[in-house]
């Protein structure tokens, strides 16, 4: 995939995690009663101090900006990266980039990062998560796809 494709794809794709945060943080109430949306999702405003699972939590002004420094480097890091790859992993990796730079722009702006979607089973409510989140998973996967399905050039 060109990487002018895999830049709107990143641009687009952040674009409409954030907008879809600002729906949840103007439309519900945070930390209140969940709204059904699927069977299995509900709508339920929460906010994420840390990273996934809400681990590296920080409740001082150091440990946010090292956090966001850290988040940051890694995002960087992953769109050198994106830019240095070829055909899917490049598509992959621009996935995963618009999750991560959609949260970390949402990290930057606001100091932590804005989750509405409650996964659910009965009264189990494994985490809360948003559509960064979603790029994220839907890229690593599509990475780790290629891995499994990938042939070996071996000579006959």
């Amino acid at each position: 995939m060109r990487g002018g494709l895999c830049a709107l794809l990143v641009l687009a794709g952040a674009a409409v995690d954030l907008a879809t945060k600002a729906w949840a943080r103007a439309s519900l109430e945070p930390y209140g009663p969940a709204t059904d949306f699927l069977p299995f999702i509900s709508l339920r405003l929460s906010f994420n101090k840390g990273v996934s699972f809400s681990l590296l939590s920080f409740d001082h002004d150091g440990g946010k900006l090292a956090l966001l420094v850290f988040t940051g480097l890694l995002t960087l890091g992953l769109a050198v990266w994106a830019y240095r790859a070829r055909g899917h992993e490049r598509l992959s990796l621009s996935v995963i980039l618009a999750g991560a730079l959609a949260n970390f722009l949402d990290r930057a702006s606001r100091g932590v990062v804005t989750d509405f979607l409650d996964l659910h089973w009965g009264d189990w409510h494994p985490f809360i998560f948003n559509l960064a989140d979603v790029w994220i998973s839907i890229g690593v996967v599509l990475l780790l796809s290629r891995s499994f399905t990938r042939t070996t050039g071996r000579p006959a």
